[in-house]
């Protein structure tokens, strides 16, 4: 579990610097706005993904379950963050500079949407095989 964890805090610490060096030269609480912004959104979205991947899964428990929705939950936030989050940035920051207009960043906005909407796609499945794995682990050492 410790590998867990610290695989888990080394994305985020990526993706946050990453995001926030995207971000241009935008003032720094500017910048942690939008990067909470974002986290939100794709949290939500990874969320509602590992929803619908559960939902033909049985635990035995709700403690299990808890701990496996947490653990793929913040792994893929953090996954599908780095896939769309610094690109979305940058299109922010050249926009805050006047250098795109703000119908360039609503398509922008719906390339990562795509994106986003392609990769939950194919982690739903991959979702259920892993949870249908970590209970079989489970249920065997039990």
């Amino acid at each position: 579990m410790p590998i867990i964890i610290m695989s888990i805090m080394i994305t985020f610490l990526v993706l946050i610097s990453w995001t926030y060096h995207s971000l241009g030269t935008m003032g720094t609480s500017q910048k942690t706005l939008w990067i909470i912004a974002q986290l939100v959104i794709v949290f939500i979205a990874t969320y509602i993904t590992y929803g619908i991947s559960k939902s033909s899964i049985q635990y035995p428990n709700d403690t299990i379950m808890k701990y496996v929705q947490n653990t793929l939950v913040f792994i893929f936030t953090g996954i599908n963050g780095l896939f769309i989050m610094p690109f979305f940035s940058r299109k922010l920051a050249i926009v805050n500079q006047e250098n795109l207009e703000i119908n360039q960043l609503f398509k922008s906005a719906g390339i990562c949407g795509i994106i986003l909407l392609i990769l939950l796609l194919l982690e739903c499945g991959y979702m259920t095989n892993t949870q249908e794995g970590i209970l079989k682990v489970i249920l065997v050492n039990s």
